[in-house]
């Protein structure tokens, strides 16, 4: 039993809260990037009904654009509300 302790106690290390995340920023991340996806999977499902074919083939890369755009506008957000304090 303690040994499963130790484990969990491990693992709660690894997420730890960051005291230095601005919640403003990440907001606005989150928020661009489902915004990026539904557009995005929208016009897919339009362009493929259309044409038979989907205008972006790949999953993979919407997701990997999608991750882009959010790690991206965090860091501009950040830079945006630190410029103001």
């Amino acid at each position: 039993m303690n040994n499963n302790r130790g484990q969990w106690e491990e693992m709660m290390m690894f997420f730890k809260k960051d005291e230095n995340m601005n919640k403003n920023s990440v907001n606005t991340a989150f928020q661009s990037t489902f915004i990026f996806w539904g557009v995005t999977l929208l016009i897919n499902a339009l362009f493929e009904m259309a044409n038979n074919k989907p205008l972006i083939s790949s999953s993979f890369v919407i997701l990997i654009v999608g991750l882009i755009i959010f790690y991206s506008t965090e860091q501009i957000a950040n830079y945006i509300h630190k410029r103001k304090e």
